[in-house]
């Protein structure tokens, strides 16, 4: 080999190294494939996986109410599939004590200076409250990481929604009300917020269809007693306050009866920090 070929092959060896040892790593860093994302939320997932399949000490599996999919039962809702925001969102929200309301002012004494008074807003606009006697105090006992974990675990999870038989007048009436709202009453279809077939919308507008018509029920009159106050702009506080009693069995029947499905979870890490 001439002089000139093995100076070649030594400048091409150098290259190769570069590459492989350099550039090769900041390719893969830029374009998202450096693989610690995806690691990362694969742990996050199985931790999460196993505290609502196991729980732990004072917190009880997830499963036992929830299903062992996250499917929902009864008045226990779906949680399967849902976007990991929002349910982040909701373990935040079962977890904060209300804000006290109104004001407390003992008799004025003689002594002006001396008289005890508690003052407090006339007007409380929470940062978001869902009072539950069962969740609160779950809720109270997990830590961020706890929340995240269990929201992309069960966000992650696949789910088939199986129609709910219901009689044709109830299904009628619902779809009325998903599609048309009351416009005479100023309220939306429930599908402008909620989607198309009540498949959601995001974080701030979770799926109706597949949820159990008990629970979507329970939800509403939780709207209505102000015993739920999470939702943005209080907009669902407001169409709730317009909605009869048949009104909530007949929507929530018919966003029973619906067929669909969700693949689960496919976005990045959902928090930027």
């Amino acid at each position: 080999m001439t002089y000139r070929n093995t100076m070649r092959a030594v400048g091409w060896r150098r290259s190769e190294h570069l590459f492989w040892f350099w550039v090769l790593p900041a390719l893969l860093v830029l374009s998202g494939c450096s693989g610690e994302p995806d690691a990362v939320m694969g742990d996050a997932r199985r931790a999460g996986e196993h505290l609502a399949t196991q729980g732990r000490d004072g917190i009880p599996p997830c499963s036992s109410c929830h299903g062992p999919k996250g499917e929902g039962q009864a008045t226990f809702p779906r949680l399967a599939g849902q976007h990991p925001l929002y349910l982040v969102k909701q373990l935040e929200d079962f977890a904060r004590v209300p804000p006290r309301a109104g004001v407390v002012v003992e008799p004025i004494a003689r002594d002006y200076s001396a008289t005890p008074r508690i003052y407090s807003d006339l007007t409380v606009f929470s940062p978001g409250i869902r009072e539950d006697a069962v969740m609160g105090p779950i809720a109270r006992q997990l830590s961020k990481a706890d929340r995240r974990n269990l929201a992309l675990y069960y966000a992650s999870l696949p789910f088939d929604a199986t129609p709910v038989p219901a009689d044709f007048q109830t299904l009628e009436r619902g779809q009325d009300l998903a599609l048309r709202g009351k416009p005479e009453y100023g309220v939306p279809g429930c599908v402008t917020c909620h989607g198309p077939d009540g498949r959601g919308f995001e974080a701030d507008f979770p799926p109706l269809a597949g949820q159990p018509a008990a629970y979507l029920v329970g939800q509403i009159d939780r709207w209505q007693s102000g015993q739920r106050d999470n939702d943005p702009q209080r907009l669902m506080q407001t169409v709730a306050n317009q909605l009869t009693d048949a009104d909530k069995a007949n929507v929530a029947a018919y966003f029973a009866n619906l067929s669909a499905n969700w693949p689960g979870y496919q976005g990045d890490w959902p928090w930027p920090e």
